[in-house]
């Protein structure tokens, strides 16, 4: 008897060659895929937008600071330095840190010089854990410089020797990068700077010596900050040439120097105008003034005391007793001294 023919079965067979399980585990493979895809472009594009906005905040901290206005510039970077995780993003951390070591050393010149100068040695040290000479090397020759001149400025307060040799050490470290070929900015920079700390050491020991390497010093950054390509530098290391060869003038040839010094300060002037730079034009003319009370000991009495009296009355018309009270009473007591020797 013919067997029958077995029916078909209605039901699909479920099994890894079955076309119906490789299409939908592979729906579920390119679903997932997708998943990561989109987690991966939102997830990094929210990273994106958060450092953008941490990037906006730091450069608008970055234009208050240029304006003086350190305050608030140090309020927006420590926002910043709390959003910004030194895992998350070094770089920008970092940079942040070294901002805010800058605030606290230009508040620590204003008040609380002790206090300000820890927390940006603090902050400094922050910055130069991730700004390695290695993987960032000019932004670790800045730190360093700014570092040092932390630690020449903590020098003014106590340990002196001491904080001027870490200051040495710092600079010494920039220069191992600001090279004049490479980085001619930041060399002249570190020279004046450096010129600046030899002035500070020459008030403790061998004062011609250090005197001498603080003028080489300066002399560099000049080759670098000149009047035409970079005025405000060039301006304010004549001041700090002038008040080196002043110095000088107490322990080697008193005329050449002072006349040094005199030359310096009026250089130092062609940037220092009265209406743009006030303050610094007020300093520089009460510099002046005291470099021609000097010479007038040596060389033409009458007519450099004449120079002294007039630069300190331009010294004066900034530094006025409401505003500057300090400065005021000093300018006029050596202006006073200068019209007593003219009679």
């Amino acid at each position: 008897m013919p067997s029958r023919p077995k029916k078909k079965s209605g039901a699909k067979k479920w099994g890894r060659n079955s076309p119906w399980f490789i299409g939908i585990a592979g729906g579920l493979i390119g679903a997932f895929l997708v998943g990561v895809v989109l987690f991966y472009f939102f997830g990094h594009r929210e990273k994106e937008i958060y450092r953008a906005i941490s990037v906006a905040s730091i450069n608008s901290a970055d234009s208050l600071l240029e304006k003086n206005m350190v305050e608030d510039a140090l309020a927006i970077y420590n926002a910043a330095a709390s959003r910004v995780l030194a895992k998350r993003d070094p770089e920008l951390y970092a940079t942040v840190k070294n901002s805010e070591g800058v605030c606290h050393y230009k508040l620590a010149l204003v008040r609380d010089k002790e206090a300000h100068l820890l927390k940006a040695f603090k902050a400094f040290e922050e910055a130069l854990k991730i700004r390695t000479m290695d993987k960032y090397p000019a932004e670790y020759a800045t730190t360093q410089n700014n570092l040092g001149n932390a630690y020449r400025t903590l020098s003014e307060v106590k340990d002196k020797e001491e904080n001027l040799k870490k200051a040495f050490e710092a600079f010494e470290k920039a220069l191992k990068v600001y090279t004049r070929k490479q980085y001619p900015a930041g060399y002249a920079a570190t020279q004046n700077n450096l010129g600046v700390a030899y002035g500070t050491l020459s008030e403790v020991m061998e004062k011609e010596k250090n005197l001498g390497k603080a003028v080489t010093a300066f002399q560099e950054a000049l080759k670098i900050r000149t009047f035409e390509k970079h005025p405000l530098g060039y301006a304010t290391t004549q001041n700090n040439l002038g008040n080196t060869y002043s110095a000088l003038a107490e322990v080697k040839d008193k005329t050449g120097s002072l006349f040094k010094a005199v030359k310096a300060f009026k250089e130092a002037l062609k940037v220092y105008t009265l209406n743009e730079y006030p303050l610094d034009y007020a300093a520089t003319q009460n510099n002046l003034g005291n470099a021609y009370s000097a010479l007038a000991e040596v060389k033409d009495k009458e007519a450099n005391l004449t120079k002294t009296v007039r630069a300190f009355e331009e010294s004066l018309k900034v530094y006025t007793l409401g505003r500057y009270p300090s400065q005021f009473k000093m300018v006029t007591s050596n202006m006073e001294k200068a019209k007593k020797k003219m009679r």
